[in-house]
C-alpha cells in the first residue's frame, strides 16, 4: 500500500503541501475506509503472531510498506528535521483517524501499544481500582 496522492476535488486548499497531501489522499474515500480495515486487520494479525500489537512506528510500516519517506513524500523546500516532524505528524493523525473509526485502538501516553478495535475505557478503569 502507498501513501496517498492529493487528487482531493472536495474544498481548495491556501497553500499546496506535500504532507498534507499525502495525509487528505490517505483519507480520501473510498480509498480511505479500506487503508483503516488494512490497518485494522494488520493490528489483529500482529497480536495473532506476536501475542501483543504493534507500535505505531510498526503499524505505519506494515500499513505503507515504505523504506524511504523522503523518497515516497517529495518536499526539497523543508530542512529534513522538518521533514520528519511532518511525517511524525502526519503518522499520528493517521493513528487518531484510524481509532476514531474504531479499526484500531490507541491511547496515547498510556503505552506505545496499538490494539485491534476499540478500547473500553471504563472497563479497564474499573479493573485496575479492583486490583
Amino acid at each position: 500500500m502507498s501513501v496517498g496522492e492529493d487528487h482531493y476535488e472536495s474544498f481548495a486548499t491556501a497553500v499546496e503541501d506535500p504532507y498534507f497531501g499525502a495525509l487528505l489522499g490517505t483519507i480520501e474515500e473510498p480509498g480511505g475506509a479500506a487503508t483503516a480495515n488494512h490497518a485494522g486487520l494488520l493490528t489483529l494479525a500482529w497480536w495473532d503472531e506476536h501475542g501483543t500489537g504493534p507500535t505505531c512506528a510498526e503499524l505505519m510500516s506494515a500499513v505503507f510498506e515504505i523504506d524511504d519517506w523522503d523518497a515516497a513524500i517529495a518536499d526539497p523546500g523543508r530542512a529534513l528535521l522538518e521533514r520528519h516532524e511532518q511525517l511524525d505528524l502526519l503518522q499520528r493523525w493517521l493513528i487518531s483517524y484510524w481509532t476514531r473509526l474504531g479499526t484500531i485502538s490507541f491511547i496515547p501516553g498510556y503505552d506505545d501499544i496499538v490494539r485491534p478495535g476499540r478500547i473500553d475505557a471504563t472497563a479497564e478503569a474499573d479493573q485496575t481500582e479492583a486490583e
